[in-house]
């Protein structure tokens, strides 16, 4: 009796396998294999996508840092005019004129310095 019920247990084993859809050995290792690939994929992919992201935001960084400096040496620059002119104002005429032409020369070059630098970065 212990063999055939061993052998029904068996029997049953195999039928409920089937019936519910269970795979092969072979059948789960391809299916396993396909999912490490997928999953590389999908990881390489996410890999290459941080990466691009990451050179974007490092360019969009140094661009706003560009803009940043040149704004304060602009800043600083303007300053520095105003209080040249505030000086002049304390020298007579001819000498007043010239202070203010150096003055706005100045400017000037100081405005050409800090584009040139910023159209460098």
């Amino acid at each position: 009796m212990k063999p055939t019920r061993t052998l029904l247990t068996a029997m049953f084993a195999v039928v409920t396998a089937v019936a519910c859809g269970s795979e092969t050995r072979q059948e789960t290792a391809q299916d396993v294999s396909a999912a490490r690939t997928e999953a590389a994929q999908e990881l390489g992919e996410a890999r290459r996508g941080a990466a691009e992201e990451t050179m974007e935001a490092r360019d969009d960084a140094a661009e706003v840092a560009s803009k940043g400096a040149y704004d304060v040496a602009i800043a600083k620059t303007e300053g520095e005019y105003k209080i040249a002119i505030e000086r002049c104002e304390a020298l007579m005429a001819d000498a007043q004129d010239r202070c203010k032409e150096a003055a706005q020369a100045q400017l000037e070059s100081a405005k050409q310095a800090a584009e040139t630098l910023r159209d460098r970065m």
